[in-house]
């Protein structure tokens, strides 16, 4: 038998999830053996496996069979699958469920000073020096579908694919975001990378969200193992790698970048009764081959701490460290650059972020973000070479039913280059949307 689900259950989009979620009445029929575990602690007591269960106690989190929904987010998270596997648009039959999701997202901006990243908000991007002018903007690229699909084994073990893409492609063209599988600890396709930590990413309006915290997704192979009531969780991974030189190198057209081996990431989490800590680790190999010459490599590598809490149970508070050298582009900077004519070396950087949510009610949220990261340039560098990036934002979003959203964000950034010259820029935007549920 095949059924199609539609929820008009407001409960699943509801952020306070530490007590039981009221769920619309299904008969237990409905969902297969294997199935019915995918959803949260109402559920734990309907037959399925056993590893799909619920840590009950107030501001704890739903632990999980899958490594990428192990952990609750705080109001409406743009960065979040469904919270709820078993509610919406769900097709079932016999042993595998099939949920389609996804949002319809559209940003009014308005820009007071001088950017050139017009549909998001990053302050590399803020040229410095530049005369005056403002610039407004219309558009709905960060509209994303998603389809999410489970199913239990023979052998009992749940499989997963997950797919999901926005519209940040060029021309406005679908853009892949999520495409991978995830069997008996294993990921297999393009995810979040290991070295980031999803449930503490700062939630704002804008599409990018800070200048320290790692976001980044890329293809992988990664192997995760939980144990004490999966409180304690360990990943490693080998990663595509996506070395980046330094501008002055591309632009001269001095030689080309090379990637010789791949990425090598590796985590350890703690999950409390109140929020998450994290620390990643990452080692990769620099390589970049001048033209007519042999490839020169070097090795690069950093750490990256990160955390969430929640003070109180309609706010919480995040954020993070990152530290090291040649891992520029994991936050779409350079990792080298030149000492010398003939010589280059890694880029050290050092970033941080904070941030705060805060739920007023079922239907306000609030969420301040602030970062700042620094990179410490080389004499081979132009003097017009990102030194310094800042970055600060604050929202109110409003949210009357699980399916529509509105919201207002004033975001603030600040560059400084090389040469010690700096500017910064300002921007007001107005976000209007609708979940599928």
């Amino acid at each position: 038998m095949m059924l199609l689900v539609l929820s008009t259950d407001s409960s699943s989009q509801n952020p306070l999830d530490a007590e039981p979620v009221e769920q619309v009445a299904i008969p237990q029929e409905t969902f297969p053996s294997g199935l019915s575990s995918y959803g949260y602690s109402d559920m734990s007591s309907m037959s399925g496996l056993a590893d799909m269960r619920a840590i009950d106690a107030p501001g704890s989190f739903v632990g999980g069979a899958f490594s990428e929904t192990d952990a609750l987010s705080m109001g409406l998270n743009f960065n979040e699958f469904p919270k709820s596997y078993r509610n919406g648009l769900l097709v079932t039959k016999d042993r595998w469920a099939v949920k389609f999701g996804g949002y319809v997202k559209a940003d009014l901006i308005h820009d007071f000073d001088p950017i050139d990243s017009t549909d998001f908000f990053d302050p590399a991007t803020i040229p410095v020096n530049a005369l005056e002018r403002t610039n407004t903007r219309f558009h709905a690229r960060q509209t994303r579908l998603n389809m999410d699909a489970r199913w239990v084994t023979e052998a009992g073990t749940p499989l997963r694919f997950m797919v999901e893409g926005d519209f940040y492609g060029q021309g406005n063209t679908f853009r892949l975001r999520h495409a991978y599988g995830e069997y008996n600890r294993w990921i297999v396709g393009q995810t979040w990378t290991t070295f980031t930590h999803r449930a503490a990413l700062p939630n704002t309006l804008d599409n990018v969200g800070d200048v320290a915290s790692i976001g980044r997704r890329q293809a992988q192979l990664r192997y995760t193992r939980k144990w004490y009531d999966d409180r304690w969780s360990w990943s490693t991974s080998v990663e595509n790698p996506n070395v980046q030189p330094d501008e002055f190198l591309v632009q001269n057209d001095l030689g080309t970048a090379r990637n010789p081996l791949p990425d090598l990431v590796t985590r350890i989490r703690y999950t409390g009764e109140r929020g998450q800590i994290q620390l990643a680790a990452l080692g990769r190999q620099l390589a970049y081959e001048p033209t007519g010459q042999p490839v020169r490599t070097g090795p690069g590598g950093g750490l990256n701490g990160t955390f969430f809490y929640d003070i109180a149970k309609r706010c919480r508070t995040y954020g993070g460290v990152l530290w090291g050298q040649g891992i520029g582009s994991y936050r779409d900077l350079p990792d080298y650059a030149l000492v010398s004519t003939n010589e280059g070396r890694a880029l050290d950087s050092l970033a941080w972020y904070s941030g705060l949510t805060h739920q007023w009610n079922d239907k306000w949220s609030t969420n301040l973000t602030v970062s700042e990261g620094t990179v410490s340039n080389l004499p081979g560098q132009s003097l017009d070479s990102v030194h310094r990036l800042q970055y600060f934002a604050v929202n109110l979003i409003w949210q009357p039913n699980p399916y529509g959203f509105a919201g207002a964000e004033y975001l603030w950034g600040s560059r400084a280059n090389f040469s010690g010259d700096d500017s910064d820029a300002n921007r007001f935007m107005v976000s209007f949307g609708f979940l599928l549920p």
